[in-house]
Formats: C-alpha cells, sequence, structure tokens
C-alpha cells in the first residue's frame, strides 16, 4: 500500500476546510486507515468540524482491538458525532458546524469504508473508475429517486445541500461499503 494525500482550496472559499488523514501502517485494529472530510461551506467553523472530527476518529481508533471492522467504524463515528454536536451547541462561534466523511481500510483484498455527506469514495480498477459511496445531498436524492436526471444535476442550483453531516444533529446514519479489490487496483478519496 502507498498513500498520497494533497488538498487546494479551490477558487470559491477564503478557508480550505477539507481535512485527511492517512496511515499505512496498522492503527488500533485497523490494518491501515485512510480519511477525507470537508467542513460544510456556508457553516461556521467548517475547518473546526472537519479536523476535529478526523483527529477524533483516529484518537479513537487507536483504542480499538476488535477486527470487526464495520462496528468499530460506527461506534467510532457516533461518538465522534455526539461530541462534535456537543462542540456546537456549546459554543456560539461553532452554531451550525458540520462535516462530510468518508474512511477506508483495507484488509487483503477487501476494502471497508464508511460514509456520510457528499465526500466520496472511487474505486480505480482496469480502465474503470467507479464511485463505490452514495452522496448523501438533496439532488442526488432526486436523482436516485428518478425526479432529476444525471445532466439535470451538474448545473443544479441545490447541488450543495447535504443531507447527512458529521455534526449538524444528535445522531448520524453512515453508509457502509465493501469492496474486493483486483491486482494492482486503487483507491481514490475525495471531497467535493
Amino acid at each position: 500500500m502507498r498513500a498520497f494525500g494533497a488538498s487546494d482550496i479551490g477558487k470559491k472559499r477564503k478557508i480550505n476546510q477539507d481535512y485527511f488523514f492517512y496511515s499505512d501502517d496498522p492503527v488500533g485494529c485497523f490494518p491501515n486507515l485512510y480519511i477525507v472530510a470537508d467542513g460544510m461551506g456556508g457553516h461556521k467553523a467548517g475547518d473546526m468540524a472537519s479536523s476535529s472530527t478526523v483527529k477524533r476518529f483516529v484518537e479513537l481508533a487507536k483504542r480499538t482491538q476488535t477486527r470487526h471492522y464495520f462496528t468499530e467504524m460506527g461506534r467510532i463515528i457516533e461518538e465522534v458525532n455526539e461530541e462534535i454536536y456537543q462542540m456546537s451547541a456549546e459554543n456560539e462561534e461553532y452554531s451550525g458546524m458540520g462535516t462530510t466523511f468518508v474512511a477506508v481500510t483495507v484488509d487483503g483484498d477487501l476494502a471497508y469504508i464508511v460514509n456520510i455527506g457528499d465526500s466520496r469514495l472511487y474505486h480505480i480498477g482496469g480502465e474503470e473508475i467507479r464511485q463505490v459511496t452514495l452522496d448523501h445531498s438533496l439532488v442526488e436524492e432526486l436523482v436516485r429517486a428518478g425526479e432529476l436526471s444525471e445532466s439535470q444535476s451538474v448545473s443544479h442550483p441545490q447541488k450543495n445541500i447535504i443531507t447527512r453531516a458529521v455534526g449538524v444533529s444528535e445522531t448520524v446514519v453512515p453508509d457502509y461499503f465493501q469492496e474486493k479489490l483486483g491486482e494492482g487496483d486503487s483507491l481514490l478519496l475525495c471531497s467535493d
């Protein structure tokens, strides 16, 4: 395994709200760990939400012992969500903050993925690049419901409305994916 990370503020924002972590070495029960989070754009302290979420997730991951990856990921993200939500509720400066989140660990030829929001994981194999995670956004939910086409979603005025994020409510419901990897395949984690 070889991991690389990069972040760019882009042309629209004044503050980079992306935060990432990667380790090819074990982190607690996880044989390796790769994470990307993106603070919610229009909300206060999105950069605080993304960095705090990733740092706390890694801290808690280091304490894990069982190799039940999805169970541990779910337990950790629920605890982190409660902490971020509490920070937001107790401090006016952080009110309304939240972040997207995608994490993966690879064990042998299987990738174990958890995601919340619209940060994504792609599987790159052979000639194909395929999005594995599903976006938790208003527009993507309309596309999945058949109310909007893929081409309409690209320029939709509400394409950045997130329907799930870490820290915006007392509970969070992540999605879980297991992906089989082939020889020479790659994974790409990215934020919007």
